[in-house]
């Protein structure tokens, strides 16, 4: 089966998810703009509809299904993954079970429930999660929505590059963070073909660099992972992911960021953008702060705020720290 994905499938996404997902605002930031001497503009997919940009990929994904007549679906996510895939199964009024670990917060699986949809709890780690949630549809004759691994799912993520281009045709650099590669696969899909030039950056968490170390080594390895505040980009990649080649193909250069730069990130941003924002996008941040990218002067950059669900107690306890910390110096 050919999983080689183009701009025109980016751009019937584009058409699926019409007048649905929101159409985010790019917006420069004078902060990042003055402390790099690039011109850096926000991608806030934190203002998407539940919160991120997965909203995008899975109403791609749910609105081709129903194209295709696949009655049901199944997918297992403990969080914007499963919210965005809760929220389009509404809208498209589709029949949808969502699997999450039994360890998942009780503020996610209680966002979950809200909506109307099945909610199975099942393993104690999201890889045990997901073969179950696999079985399942495999019993059931329904059909699995990964959160990367899936051609339209990557599609609709790519429409965040196609707005970012639009509204700045000129840019120069995006930068991403990175997961099982999901959005940056489709922003690159949508970054290369405007211009070959465009550098594409990715940004993972230390605490869990699959991508990166899947990239060194060639393969598609598995890596010990640990606790980290930026949970929407942890993870190990499944073995077939078609993201794995694609990162390879469009991401230019590579960031790994460290848990305290990451928690600092979450800090500075409110502060200088009066916005909270959750790990994985903040991840995207430190890499900037710590000046593990490198900007050039007056190039035009544009950052992907992948989402802003960040559990309260998350972001009071950041705060604390973040000031004790400064009361110290």
């Amino acid at each position: 089966m050919d999983n080689s994905i183009s701009l025109s499938d980016v751009l019937v996404a584009r058409k699926r998810i019409a007048g649905k997902a929101i159409n985010t605002p790019f917006r420069k930031s004078l902060w990042l703009s003055e402390l790099t001497g690039a011109e850096v503009f926000l991608k806030l997919e934190n203002l998407q509809v539940t919160g991120s940009f997965k909203f995008r990929g899975a109403l791609s994904a749910l609105t081709r299904d129903r194209e295709n007549a696949l009655s049901k679906i199944f997918t297992a996510s403990a969080g914007n993954h499963g919210l965005a895939v809760a929220e389009a199964a509404v809208d498209l009024g589709r029949d949808v079970t969502i699997c999450l670990p039994v360890n998942a917060s009780a503020v996610k699986r209680q966002r979950l429930k809200d909506y109307s949809v099945a909610v199975i709890e099942h393993g104690d780690d999201c890889e045990v999660t997901e073969e179950f949630a696999r079985r399942l549809a495999k019993e059931k004759k329904g059909f699995f929505i990964s959160p990367y691994n899936n051609r339209d799912v990557i599609a609709g993520q790519g429409t965040v590059a196609l707005e970012m281009f639009e509204a700045q045709p000129h840019l120069n650099t995006l930068i991403a963070a990175v997961g099982g590669g999901g959005l940056i696969s489709g922003m690159g899909v949508v970054a290369k073909s405007v211009s070959k030039s465009t550098r594409v950056l990715g940004v993972v968490a230390a605490a869990s660099p699959a991508m990166t170390s899947s990239i060194n080594q060639g393969r598609i390895v598995r890596v010990m992972q640990d606790q980290t505040i930026a949970d929407g980009i942890a993870g190990n990649i499944e073995p077939d992911s078609i993201t794995f080649q694609m990162c390879q193909e469009y991401v230019d250069d590579w960031a790994v960021v460290e848990e305290t730069d990451i928690k600092s990130a979450i800090f500075e941003f409110l502060e200088n953008e009066g916005m909270l924002i959750e790990g994985a996008a903040a991840a995207t941040i430190a890499a900037v702060l710590t000046k593990q990218l490198t900007l050039k002067p007056k190039e035009k950059v544009g950052i992907v705020i992948c989402g802003g669900n960040i559990a309260r107690q998350e972001w009071r306890e950041i705060i604390i720290e973040h000031l004790v910390s400064k009361s110290r110096k």
